[in-house]
């Protein structure tokens, strides 16, 4: 399954935890690299956002339970499907609204 995990700074790190903190956010991307196709910053800072391919749901939550930044960040998680797929989803439904179902 893929997500998008946006995430969003709310409190500041205090400057004497930031260099473990920073540490172990290194440790974790490398750790997460082979199930992450994205992974961004957003430009000015302040958060940012991974697009992670993992089995299910329960790893996504294990993987990040271990996000060194969690306690200062807002985080908005959604499951994601190709959006070739997506559109080709949403023809099948309207041309079913309409009474057409042809392709």
């Amino acid at each position: 399954m893929r997500f998008v995990v946006n995430t969003r700074l709310i409190s500041a790190v205090p400057p004497e935890q930031l260099p473990s903190i920073m540490e172990r956010f290194a440790e974790w991307r490398e750790q997460h690299r082979d199930r992450t196709e994205s992974f961004e910053f957003y430009a000015g800072g302040g958060g940012g956002f991974m697009v992670i391919d993992v089995p299910d749901e329960v790893e996504l939550n294990s993987m990040m339970s271990e996000y060194p930044f969690m306690p200062y960040l807002e985080v908005d998680i959604h499951p994601i499907i190709d959006g070739d797929t997506g559109l080709e989803q949403w023809w099948q439904v309207m041309r079913q609204m309409l009474g057409n179902n042809s392709s």
